[in-house]
């Protein structure tokens, strides 16, 4: 009985960092817009409130977040000096320092996330190309992983964009892009395995969903320099997602931080602050990469097997 307690003790208290882990989005806010400042805010999933984590080094509008809820943070422009910082127990920045530079040879990159296999994945204006870089590396180098095949002026128009984020229900990569026919913006996706091979793969846009999905509509527009008056306004800008419920919040840049119904493609509501204003919180957002909390669920089957193998043992 003493080792049936103990198995029970052990899965609850691994369980406990997942069920106590904060669901948060965090978010750069341009309060000059694009020539800041930038701050940091954070978004309380379960309060419902914004907290502001404090201002940045320098200028950047792409935002990333591992699993230790250590950020990572990028101005789209050369040098891209990626800068990481810390939050300390009252969710305010610290230790914030440069991380790494990357080559100038980028060009302009809009979309940040870091993987479950906290490499950090990038995109930007022209490339329909995914890039890998590896945290912590040190070498200033990126790896291309994935080519939007078919897509950009030789072909259908397509293009990937803006942020990105990986999917905590199909684990595919989900970023904002040019949807086929080179206006509207919509969610495209890529497999997850593709994403973190190690290899250069051709993939074809896909729409967040399939290609039958509410994104893929001919008439659905985030919002696009033509369109303006689209959900996100004229620059759908920020991807994040609940790690824990994979709802989807998006923004556009510096407006519009909102909660998607991720089936229908339609707008839950836009989250403003206590006032009713919106924050300016959305030139890209961010969640915690949480791939090392355990599951609850799943610890809960581990209790379960070893007490199954335990009652075998006694069988015997």
């Amino acid at each position: 009985m003493r080792r049936a307690a103990w198995i029970v003790a052990m899965a609850m208290a691994l369980a406990g960092p997942a069920l106590a882990a904060p669901i948060e989005i965090f978010g750069l806010q341009g309060l000059g817009g694009l020539g800041g400042p930038f701050h940091i805010l954070r978004y309380d999933v379960t309060a419902n409130s914004f907290y502001d984590c404090g201002l940045i080094n320098g200028a950047s509008t792409n935002l990333a977040m591992n699993a230790n809820r250590r950020l990572f943070y990028m101005y789209p422009f050369a040098p891209f000096v990626i800068y990481q910082a810390d939050l300390d127990s009252g969710n305010n920045l610290i230790n914030q320092q440069v991380h790494d530079t990357l080559p100038a040879s980028l060009s302009i990159i809009d979309g940040f996330t870091v993987g479950p296999n906290q490499d950090l994945y990038m995109t930007g204006y022209g490339h329909s190309q995914i890039y890998r870089y590896i945290i912590g590396s040190g070498t200033g180098t990126v790896a291309t992983e994935v080519t939007l095949l078919g897509g950009g002026a030789g072909g259908d128009l397509s293009e990937y964009r803006s942020d990105l984020a990986f999917d905590p229900i199909t684990g595919y990569l989900v970023g904002i892009g040019i949807a086929p026919g080179g206006v509207r913006r919509s969610l495209f996706q890529i497999p997850g395995g593709l994403v973190m091979n190690g290899v250069n793969d051709n993939y074809p846009w896909e729409y967040f969903g399939g290609n039958s999905s509410p994104w893929a509509a001919p008439t659905f527009d985030l919002g696009n320099p033509g369109n303006p008056g689209g959900p996100l306004g004229p620059n759908p800008d920020g991807v994040a997602f609940d790690f824990t419920t994979g709802a989807l919040y998006l923004s556009g840049d510096g407006e519009k931080f909102s909660l998607w119904d991720r089936n229908t493609a339609t707008v839950i509501n836009y989250i403003n602050d206590s006032s009713g204003a919106d924050t300016g919180m959305g030139f890209d957002l961010a969640f915690q990469q949480a791939s090392n909390i355990p599951e609850p669920a799943t610890l809960s089957l581990l209790a379960l097997g070893g007490l199954a193998l335990l009652r075998r043992r006694r069988r015997r």
